[in-house]
């Protein structure tokens, strides 16, 4: 499977993505990966790229597709919303406040989360020119690949890929690069080595097969490819508009 162009993702559909095949060197799981020595700083998560979406200034999409789980007009989700955005960062909204209130997540999310995904992720792309410079200085033909083989939610499959045979081989070489960094440099720093062990791990690629959804990846290619081509993804802001969505006290609007 080669996906290079908007017309041929298809977001929801599980992927088979053979990496000896493939340029797949644009595999990610953390704000804080390596890819050829580059942090590329893909993730949700990652900090850095802040935008504005109707009038607030956001600090991380992960924030703002969080507050889409909770956002009926509720008293209940505008209260759990305003602490997820009091938060220094998308995972501590994620790991603090989200994980508290599980139980109060909209019971119809699953049937919008992937086009609010790509909604939120639009919007970083239109709103911090530092964040769609990065997507544009991505190859155009590199597949996109959030990897969440090491991850335990239950949507691990839906927004990622897990790839077995690269973890263990990765882990293998962060054992080894310890091991000698450690015999090597015994005064060395938590983050040099921390840094040090991304660099070479993140060097082995070309090994095993991702599958799973990868959504997350997918709409960074759809976002990349629409940077480029200068229009507007393919978002379905009609099944948006019929959900009602409102952030911070405000009913979100997709037909203007």
């Amino acid at each position: 499977m080669a996906i290079s162009k908007t017309s041929e993702i298809i977001l929801g559909r599980v992927e088979n993505i053979d990496s000896s095949h493939f340029n797949c060197c644009l595999s990610f799981s953390k704000a804080s990966d390596l890819v050829n020595g580059i942090n590329v700083r893909l993730s949700n998560m990652a900090g850095g790229y802040p935008f504005s979406f109707e009038g607030v200034t956001w600090r991380d999409s992960e924030t703002l597709y969080l507050c889409g789980e909770f956002s009926d007009y509720s008293d209940k989700h505008l209260s759990i919303q305003e602490e997820m955005y009091r938060q220094t960062s998308g995972f501590a909204a994620k790991r603090f406040v989200k994980n508290k209130y599980k139980r109060f997540i909209r019971s119809d999310f699953s049937t919008f989360r992937i086009q609010w995904m790509l909604f939120v992720v639009w919007m970083k792309c239109k709103g911090n020119a530092d964040f769609a410079n990065l997507l544009l200085q991505l190859p155009k033909d590199a597949i996109i690949i959030e990897d969440t083989t090491m991850q335990h939610c239950d949507t691990k499959e839906v927004w990622g890929c897990t790839n077995i045979e690269l973890a263990a081989r990765r882990a293998e070489v962060k054992k080894e690069t310890i091991k000698q960094a450690k015999a090597g440099y015994p005064n060395i720093s938590k983050a040099a080595l921390k840094r040090l062990v991304n660099i070479e791990t993140y060097k082995v690629n070309g090994i095993g097969t991702f599958v799973g959804q990868n959504n997350l990846g997918k709409i960074l290619m759809i976002c990349r490819d629409c940077l480029m081509q200068g229009v507007e993804p393919p978002i379905n802001y009609v099944l948006l508009e019929s959900k009602d969505i409102h952030i911070l006290g405000k009913r979100i609007s997709f037909t203007n």
